[in-house]
């Protein structure tokens, strides 16, 4: 699925609130078996604040000034969009924020959000990931450091996922006051391959873009390129033409994500699709 072609990104213009939406919209890289669906995240009349914010983007601009910076970490960055949003949304109650869990003076872990959402209390974790390789299989998906590997990652979330039904999770929560009724993911970010993506747990319908080694004999194709920043991974890229690259210099930038993108009626450049460029080695 190429998401950066979704109708949103017509209607959105403010990045934090870009960001936010893809959080809340995008689907998932892989199926945790316990995701937490995007009806789910926005409510019945999520849209339409996602919408209000976008016009008048001020209440979210100042809580994310509040809590910068984020260390460069796209993880923290990507927590707090989603606190806002569970503090904010009209269906949302925000109760807990990484909250502990300790046995016998131990730290196991913590919960990543605590929240009521529509009457039901949850606990949610949160995991946005990039991950790419050249075949494509799940086994061998790996982020531009290639010793986070996407199945590391599932397996920790999984774990994560178990903390609140475990006796030393049901004590933090006690003592928080809290009881959850579900423990649920959020899962976002992109697979990357040379031809698709596929294999349990990865989601079919999920946002894929393409792979290459920067001693391809094939050359990036011909087109404007954007060299994705790392905290500007979440949303498709909306950029001015001073911060694009042709073909030749986005293939020297050596490992990154670069968007491939096309001018639009704004007289902007819009995301049309992604690759993740790996340096040879």
């Amino acid at each position: 699925m190429n998401y950066a072609l979704d109708a949103l990104w017509w209607r959105l213009d403010s990045p934090p609130v870009r960001d936010l939406a893809a959080l809340l919209t995008a689907p998932p890289l892989w199926d945790s078996g316990a995701e937490w669906p995007v009806r789910g995240l926005l409510g019945r009349s999520g849209l339409r604040f996602l919408l209000s914010l976008n016009d008048d983007p001020a209440p979210l601009t100042a809580y994310l000034a509040a809590h910068a910076p984020f260390g460069g970490r796209l993880g923290v960055y990507a927590e707090r969009l989603l606190a806002f949003w569970l503090d904010n949304a009209p269906h949302c109650r925000l109760l807990a924020h990484n909250l502990p869990v300790e046995e016998n003076g131990r730290r196991l872990g913590a919960l990543d959000f605590v929240a009521e959402a529509d009457g039901c209390c949850l606990h949610i974790e949160l995991a946005c990931k990039y991950y790419g390789a050249e075949s494509g299989r799940a086994a061998d998906l790996v982020g531009l450091n290639a010793a986070d590997r996407l199945a590391d990652k599932a397996a920790k979330l999984h774990k994560q996922l178990a903390l609140s039904r475990q006796p030393a999770g049901l004590r933090a929560l006690a003592a928080a006051g809290l009881r959850v009724d579900a423990a649920v993911s959020v899962v976002r970010g992109m697979g990357f391959s040379a031809a698709g993506v596929s294999g349990a747990p990865l989601c079919p319908a999920g946002w894929h873009g393409g792979y290459r080694r920067t001693d391809s004999p094939t050359p990036l194709p011909d087109g404007r390129y954007y060299v994705l920043p790392r905290m500007a991974l979440l949303a498709p890229a909306r950029v001015g033409e001073a911060e694009l690259a042709d073909a030749e210099t986005a293939a020297r930038a050596g490992s990154a994500i670069l968007a491939k993108v096309a001018r639009r009626s704004d007289g902007l450049w819009h995301e049309m699709e992604r690759i993740m460029q790996v340096e040879a080695v």
